[in-house]
């Protein structure tokens, strides 16, 4: 099945059989198929939003049968948010797309305040406008970064202070052995450190930068000594490649956050941030 006729093919569908549905007023293309910069390849998935009125949740399980029966699927996940019912679709063939419904009463404050969701910032496609709600959005800015605020002092603190209390956990488990812990505990680890990434990126560029979603692109918006060395933040299911990947981590960790607190003037904790990474290296090899 070729990806790309179907996402055309079950777009033209979902309109035609949304325009004899009263309930269902308006329909968006967002994500990788709606941006103009770094458009979808062929892995990339389809993002298609319902707006509707009346009892949404009710509803919503009907219109989800619609996606279902469009041809065959393995598999159907749940992931609402707040007023939105969402699911990812994975049909036969490995197709993937995110279906949501959502009040349409959400892009009122939108219009109201000429203003969008990131997801949206980067571009959006209209397959569906039936009251013309749509058309009164403003229009995507797809080459301008979404709108950034840097974090407080508190809240640098407190990412910094996070990173280096889960460190010296992640180090103790792999001292003691327990490798399937500190995996889980690298996890949140690496989200931390891709936040940072994401700041420090941001305060040490005099223009905008786009970040992206989840580290997409990062090629493109860390430095190269910073891509370089994230090569050895992560490690295979073994003791000694874990504290070789925890060393790294710290490393790059403490660069970026004595960077991104410089480049914001924000007090920086390096008393502390010397003593924690000196107890994780006299641990010594598990």
């Amino acid at each position: 099945m070729n990806t790309r006729q179907f996402y055309k093919n079950i777009q033209f569908e979902l309109v035609d059989w949304a325009e004899g549905i009263a309930e269902i007023r308006t329909i968006l293309v967002v994500g990788s198929q709606a941006r103009q910069v770094k458009p979808a390849d062929e892995y990339s998935d389809l993002d298609i939003s319902l707006y509707v009125i009346g009892n949404h949740e009710q509803e919503a399980e009907s219109y989800l049968q619609w996606m279902q029966e469009f041809v065959p699927v393995w598999m159907t996940l749940d992931e609402h948010h707040d007023e939105t019912k969402s699911w990812l679709i994975l049909y036969q063939a490995g197709i993937k797309v995110d279906f949501s419904v959502t009040p349409i009463s959400t892009l009122q404050p939108l219009i109201a305040e000429q203003r969008l969701w990131d997801d949206q910032q980067r571009g959006y496609r209209i397959l569906l406008d039936k009251d013309g709600i749509a058309a009164q959005l403003p229009a995507p800015t797809p080459f301008d970064p979404p709108p950034y605020v840097p974090p407080t002092q508190v809240q640098f603190i407190q990412r910094v202070e996070g990173y280096f209390y889960g460190a010296v956990y992640l180090a103790k488990q792999i001292k003691c052995g327990n490798l399937w812990k500190a995996k889980w505990a690298d996890q949140i680890q690496q989200r931390m450190l891709l936040e940072m990434l994401e700041w420090h990126s941001r305060s040490t560029h005099e223009q905008p930068v786009d970040t992206y979603y989840r580290g997409d692109f990062m090629r493109d918006w860390v430095s190269e000594i910073t891509w370089r060395e994230l090569h050895q933040v992560f490690a295979h299911f073994d003791a000694l490649d874990s504290r070789k990947a925890l060393i790294a981590s710290l490393r790059l960790f403490t660069r970026l956050t004595e960077e991104t607190a410089a480049k914001l003037d924000y007090d920086y904790p390096r008393t502390m941030v010397a003593e924690v990474t000196d107890y994780i290296l006299g641990l010594g090899a598990p």
